[in-house]
């Protein structure tokens, strides 16, 4: 219900813990083909910005490390026809019979949905013309009518963004919360909707985690949480709490110690103004902008890049690069291979270690997630560019034990 995309622009954020990958371990069968409705969409994903670490590396001589990570609970998005519809990347993922990832809009997006309600992708996705890699991991639930309010709880209602104070139009209908803003500013992403469970009660949290890494100048970890909760009344209104948390801690060139602590909350009640309209139109109405943009045309693409080889005991991965200079942009389309290969490890070593919260957990994973990364032995097995589109393509392999 909040703008968070604004905390999501600060370049100093923290390592993500173990309790943010709560939603990992959450159980939730899910029936293959999906079936048309609504689902419960907790998720997290992270960016990694292999060109900046890569023009840093090559400029300096020194390693450095970017990642944001966003972890998003009590997301809800729609599922038509096969097609799950992700209103906060604001794309349409394509999930098969057999529960295969994939995206008409960009071909690098790929991955994989269980029975239990896990799923987990990824790809590449170019912001202010440089080249990161994205990591998805979450769980999807399917919403049946039963598990949502009824119209008793339907309002609408006008409030303030705590992050931003822009004026927001909140409208409740049919067992969901949306939003939007009425300044006549448009926002950059399509508000989400957010579940409004049989009792009124309703809960939606955003974290963004950033680590960032630059040689022996500097180190530092920033976080942000922000949460709501509130309780609708049928006919009078909504209460409502909303808590902003900021903590962090970094080392500069000087190795001058930095820590960064904060806590606002939020208390108010606001009341229900009139009946609303059907909230379906706001998702379908991103979808409507989404279709109308371009899409990639596959005949430019390697068919092993459409669709990556498979063989027991090996895993493969494949990064693309568009750059004039054929070199680096074979180097670049190798790191993002490498790093799809570094992520699939990890979530294959995650899945199998138990959740912990305190920070001996913390740093438990942080040893894991390194020593997945130092344990990287693939070869490259193929690599093209595309003269006419000047992008390279590049397929590693890597062999696994069984």
């Amino acid at each position: 219900m909040k703008n968070y995309y604004l905390f999501g622009s600060l370049l100093m954020t923290a390592m993500i813990t173990l309790s943010c990958t709560s939603a990992r371990g959450t159980s939730a069968a899910i029936k293959l083909p999906l079936q048309n409705g609504w689902y419960q969409y907790d998720f997290e994903r992270t960016f990694k910005g292999i060109e900046v670490e890569y023009d840093f590396y090559t400029t300096t001589g020194m390693k450095m490390i970017q990642e944001i990570t966003w972890k998003y609970t009590g997301t809800v998005c729609r599922v038509d026809e096969g097609v799950l519809y992700d209103p906060v990347m604001g794309i349409e993922l394509i999930i098969d019979d057999d529960g295969l990832i994939s995206c008409a809009e960009n071909f690098s997006i790929r991955g994989i949905l269980e029975k239990n309600g896990r799923f987990f992708w990824s790809g590449l996705v170019e912001e202010h013309g440089t080249l990161n890699s994205v990591f998805v991991t979450g769980t999807l639930r399917h919403l049946p009518v039963s598990a949502r309010g009824g119209r008793e709880f339907d309002g609408i209602y006008h409030m303030t963004d705590m992050g931003t104070g822009r004026k927001q139009l909140v409208n409740i209908r049919d067992g969901f919360f949306t939003w939007n803003y009425i300044d006549g500013i448009e926002a950059e992403f399509t508000p989400w909707p957010t579940l409004v469970r049989p009792n009124g009660f309703f809960a939606s949290s955003f974290e963004v985690t950033t680590v960032q890494k630059m040689g022996e100048f500097a180190n530092v970890n920033y976080s942000t949480v922000s949460s709501t909760e509130g309780r609708i009344v049928p006919g009078e209104g909504i209460s409502m709490v909303e808590m902003v948390r900021t903590s962090g801690i970094g080392h500069d060139q000087d190795s001058s110690r930095q820590i960064y602590s904060g806590t606002e909350v939020h208390a108010e009640e606001y009341p229900n103004e009139m009946i609303p309209s059907d909230i379906e139109s706001l998702v379908k109405s991103g979808k409507a902008i989404l279709r109308t943009e371009p899409r990639p045309d596959a005949v430019q693409y390697p068919s092993w890049y459409l669709k990556l080889p498979a063989k027991k005991g090996f895993i493969y991965a494949a990064g693309e690069k568009t750059f004039n200079d054929t070199a680096i942009a074979y180097a670049l389309a190798e790191a993002a291979a490498a790093a799809e290969i570094a992520e699939r490890l990890w979530v294959q070593v995650e899945s199998t270690t138990m959740v912990i919260t305190n920070d001996r957990g913390t740093r438990i994973e942080e040893r894991i997630k390194a020593e997945t990364a130092q344990q990287l032995n693939y070869r490259v097995i193929e690599r093209v560019y595309n003269n006419e589109t000047k992008t390279a393509f590049v397929l590693v392999e890597m062999a696994i034990d069984q």
